[in-house]
């Protein structure tokens, strides 16, 4: 059925990923920041290409991402944390959230779902064993074999449109706010971890932000893009690098400015030497 006086159609199915985002945001105001952070990548893909022909593991950028801002967090523990009511809490360890994507309809875009894999202790594996266990349970995800997040993806089938901003806060509440156990109901133990990564230069994008989730309580976000050849300058001159662009969301409220650029710093050091840090 049209709208009378407007040339739309409502929309009478849509993934369960798109009715949890109708969900999530109230409106586009939050104290979001956005920044860029472009990683120089040669020393960093002679590794990727040494790995995969010695150890057979396909790793991407999105792997090395992962470890080095778990690197970063280890060494600036005071920024892995999150916000309770009007505190501040920090966490013990660091996890790292991978989105994943669940392609779905005739192909396999149309009903496409978001969902989300952590990785614990990342700051005391090494790259290749975060590939690892990212491929193992991505799988497990896709293949429907999460027991806990099948169950909950089955229940927000059935939860009204209206009540999907009510039903994710109070998961939050219930979860982070109380610190209650809701496996029970399809709600995984911690499930969004330290800082959330979205590997958007797999599906070919360059450069895009992505929003904070205001119910997952995670004030970092990073968006890896598509490694591409660019012009710099070294020593004056202009030469051809790798870079490798980071566009990253955080939370104001929890971390600043200065604090941002020594996160930067962290990271960019771990790729100038990747063979000490990732490995």
């Amino acid at each position: 059925m049209s709208l009378k006086n407007l040339n739309l159609k409502k929309v009478r199915e849509a993934s369960t990923f798109r009715k949890m985002a109708i969900g999530t945001w109230k409106s586009a105001a939050d104290p979001s920041v956005y920044g860029l952070l472009e990683i120089e990548m040669t020393k960093a893909q002679t590794l990727i290409e040494r790995i995969e022909s010695e150890e057979g593991v396909s790793l991407t950028p999105a792997h090395l991402v992962g470890k080095a801002i778990a690197v970063a967090l280890k060494k600036r523990p005071e920024l892995n944390g999150m916000i309770r009511g009007s505190r501040l809490y920090l966490r013990e360890f660091v996890t790292l959230f991978y989105q994943v994507n669940i392609p779905g309809g005739k192909d396999g875009v149309e009903k496409a779902n978001l969902s989300g894999i952590t990785i614990e202790k990342a700051e005391n594996k090494s790259v290749i064993e975060i590939s690892e266990e990212l491929r193992e349970r991505a799988q497990k995800v896709r293949e429907g074999r999460d027991k806990v997040l099948k169950k909950n993806m089955n229940l927000f089938k059935f939860i009204p449109w209206f009540l999907t901003r009510w039903y994710l806060n109070l998961g939050s509440f219930l979860m982070y706010g109380l610190n209650l156990n809701m496996t029970w109901a399809g709600l995984p133990r911690d499930p969004f971890g330290s800082v959330m990564i979205t590997n958007i230069g797999s599906l070919g994008v360059d450069k895009a932000w992505a929003p904070l989730v205001p119910y997952s309580r995670v004030p970092l976000l990073i968006a890896v893009g598509k490694v591409s050849d660019q012009v710099v300058a070294e020593n004056g001159a202009p030469v051809v690098r790798p870079l490798l662009p980071l566009c990253v969301t955080f939370d104001h409220r929890f971390i600043d400015g200065a604090q941002a650029a020594a996160i930067a710093a962290e990271i960019k050091e771990c790729f100038r030497n990747p063979q000490d840090y990732l490995l």
